[in-house]
């Protein structure tokens, strides 16, 4: 197996369309023109949705983009949306389920799928649907979140000509560790808050996942300054401690709410850290953040002496469920 420390070092190698991906019946893509892209996937399957929406500027989709969380489609105005199911392990309930449905649709121009097998793959391969496949080397996945987003670039490209960008450009993952160490040293024994403005939503979002999986630990993401108006509130008898990482565009001033809210919370025993995010371009900032989540969340497994891939109370519910 191997190790959580190991693939984060070699996250670079997950943002390519080549390599780690391979393929089955995309040439049934050509010739489709969707007006929208709808994707469906859960946990760490459903951040590459999230990742593709975030980047659909960037990389030129001319179409929007519908990340779908949950056991089933929400209302759709799209009058030709294409379907791309998204499961790590290829037996995920409900995007099983949503696929199934999505069968049943005529008002469809595709669907396709990303896994690494399990039923998601047998089903798919007994519809012969375009999909992309990987091999998940006993990863969980979240620390492939980089594999799955380029195996949906795989899949878009052969519908719209999109400007992917060059992995060698995005990202670094080594020169997170030393920073990754100091943010989880500032994290002991305090619950976890990772606040953004909208822009970096979906790295807040991350950044908790990575937090309650990988290091064992409570933690909340939310957004300025909507938080103001709401969760602030509920520090006025708080108890414990809590540390807010504020991820920032370097670019980014701090305003005078910012700056009055950290002033208010510090006397709280709120201790507040700036985490500056960086690159030029979004797609920089997300790879380089995401590589940086995982850095801060495994050093403070290590510090909370817990396996960083274990899981045991959503594998318990899993387990309930069947």
């Amino acid at each position: 197996m191997i190790s959580y420390e190991k693939n984060l070092s070699e996250f670079g190698r997950q943002l390519s369309l080549n390599g780690l991906l391979s393929s089955e019946n995309l040439e049934k893509l050509a010739g489709i023109k969707p007006d929208g892209i709808v994707v469906f996937g859960m946990g760490g399957s459903g951040v590459p949705g999230i990742i593709l929406k975030k980047l659909e500027v960037e990389i030129g989709l001319p179409v929007p983009v519908v990340a779908v969380r949950d056991g089933t489609l929400p209302p759709l105005y799209f009058k030709k949306p294409f379907f791309i199911a998204v499961s790590f392990s290829g037996n995920t309930e409900e995007t099983i389920a949503i696929l199934k449905s999505v069968l049943k649709r005529k008002n469809r121009v595709g669907i396709a799928v990303v896994t690494s097998g399990g039923k998601l793959l047998a089903l798919a391969r007994k519809k012969r649907l375009p999909m992309v496949t990987f091999d998940h080397q006993d990863l969980t996945p979240r620390e492939y979140s980089g594999t799955m987003v380029y195996g949906l670039l795989k899949i878009l490209k052969l519908v719209f000509p999109l400007q992917i960008p060059s992995s060698k450009k995005l990202i670094e993952p080594n020169r997170m560790k030393g920073l990754g160490k100091k943010l989880a040293e500032a994290a002991k024994n305090r619950n976890i808050l990772v606040y953004t403005d909208s822009r970096f939503s979906h790295l807040g979002y991350i950044w908790k996942t990575n937090f309650n999986e990988t290091a064992k630990v409570p933690a909340f993401s939310s957004i300025f300054p909507e938080l103001n108006h709401n969760e602030i509130a509920g520090f006025e008898k708080a108890n414990g401690r809590w540390i807010i990482f504020w991820l920032m565009d370097k670019r980014l001033v701090k305003d005078r709410r910012m700056m009055l809210l950290e002033n208010i919370l510090s006397r709280r025993n709120i201790k507040s850290v700036d985490v500056l995010l960086a690159g030029k371009r979004e797609s920089e900032k997300t790879w380089n953040s995401v590589a940086l989540s995982h850095w801060v969340a495994l050093s403070l497994a290590k510090i909370n002496k817990v396996d960083p891939r274990e899981t045991r109370i959503i594998d318990e519910l899993k387990n309930r469920s069947v």
